[in-house]
């Protein structure tokens, strides 16, 4: 993508963001995709392509990096077991379940194989709470929702990727469904990442202690989102679970830093302004990539999928917080209605869909469009919808 075609989009977005200020009724992302699925009719811009290595590189890292260090630390001890739960065996349980009533569903409607549904399910289980977040935080009652749709978005994003990987080289046939593997291959990406994440939050905010220009701490911890995060891909863990990591343990430094104020007053600046400079660039570039995924074939197939991905997460929740008392007590069913309808997918589910298109040959072209269509059903009803659902059930 060529610098112009940047400046236009960037200058489209942010009359989006600073037009829309309520960001209720019509979110911004779902403006910003109209407004990509508008500029694809133009040749000018139907060129542009969303790669996987643009969102894993450019894009990931920042977000993931600024939600983490912005995370409120108390919630977070408070919540940790919940978020652990939701983030790992609320995952796993519903790339299983999700997985094989798509297949019983699909193999009726459009003759999808198990080993296709697997590999669906897992570009299904990702969660992108931008929209669902914004909306909790802006009502008093609910701020303790939006920490948990957060804190559990950040986890399972490094636990999706660990189920796709198995469930891609399932479908593709470079490896067989090993669940003894599966295992000790996530504990070794989690762990590894966390190492990762842990030495460099340490690291740099030991620098912050000694450098004493705003200008240079805030570079600082632009290298330490995307240094940790990429250093962890190289050496083959989770780059993900770095950079949340290195983001929270640097959240937590900050509060012993003599000018913690002045520090968190530039941080949140320049991450404040760089988050929706990115999500303008995300969003037009999946409305422009939309168009070449759209395709009425199979789009039953397509309805009874975004259907299931709701009500399988939505069981999987009631699962999880009936089983202990504590949770039990403190989420109301409502609760749980609006965590179910909050699981909304997005730039994770679109960044592992677009790492297969290579790979894929013409017989998977179909999969892929299924998969985009749901991805992209999700993210317009459901951010849409939320905050009438929200308000419906005060």
């Amino acid at each position: 993508m060529d610098a112009y075609k940047l400046l236009i989009i960037t200058a489209v977005g942010f009359f989006v963001f600073a037009l829309d200020k309520d960001q209720k009724k019509f979110p911004a992302p779902i403006i910003l995709i109209a407004v990509g699925m508008v500029l694809a009719v133009f040749s000018y811009f139907s060129s542009i392509e969303l790669t996987k290595d643009f969102i894993f590189d450019w894009i990931l890292p920042a977000l993931l990096f600024t939600s983490a260090y912005q995370f409120p630390l108390d919630q977070f001890r408070r919540k940790l077991s919940l978020i652990i739960t939701l983030g790992t065996l609320g995952i796993f349980l519903t790339a299983i379940l999700l997985g094989f009533t798509l297949y019983f569903s699909g193999h009726t409607l459009v003759g999808i194989s198990l080993a296709g549904a697997m590999l669906l399910s897992s570009l299904l289980i990702p969660t992108d709470p931008v929209t669902v977040v914004s909306i909790l935080n802006k009502s008093s009652d609910k701020h303790h929702l939006a920490e948990v749709v957060e804190g559990e978005s950040l986890l399972n994003d490094g636990t999706s990727i660990v189920v796709f990987s198995l469930f891609s080289g399932y479908y593709f046939g470079s490896q067989s469904l090993q669940l003894g593997m599966f295992a000790l291959d996530f504990i070794y990406t989690a762990a590894g990442g966390t190492v990762i994440g842990l030495l460099f939050g340490w690291s740099v905010s030991k620098g912050l202690q000694v450098l004493n220009s705003h200008v240079y701490q805030v570079w600082l911890t632009i290298l330490l989102a995307y240094g940790s995060f990429y250093v962890g891909e190289i050496i083959g863990v989770s780059g993900v679970i770095a950079s949340v990591v290195s983001g929270l343990l640097l959240s937590k430094e900050l509060s012993n830093h003599k000018k913690e104020k002045e520090l968190r007053r530039d941080l949140k600046n320049f991450w404040g302004t760089i988050e929706p400079f990115l999500l303008s660039v995300i969003f037009i570039m999946i409305g422009i990539e939309s168009t070449k995924f759209i395709e009425a074939d199979g789009f039953l197939f397509v309805l009874a999928g975004f259907v299931l991905s709701v009500l399988i997460r939505g069981l999987v929740l009631l699962g999880i917080f009936k089983t202990v008392k504590s949770w039990r007590i403190s989420y109301t069913n409502k609760d749980l209605l609006l965590m179910t309808w909050g699981g909304i997918k997005g730039t994770m589910s679109l960044a592992l869909l677009l790492s297969i298109t290579e790979q894929a040959s013409g017989q998977d072209s179909a999969l892929l469009s299924w998969a985009f269509m749901m991805i992209m059903l999700s993210l317009i009803v459901q951010s849409i919808t939320f905050y009438p659902l929200k308000e419906k059930l005060k």
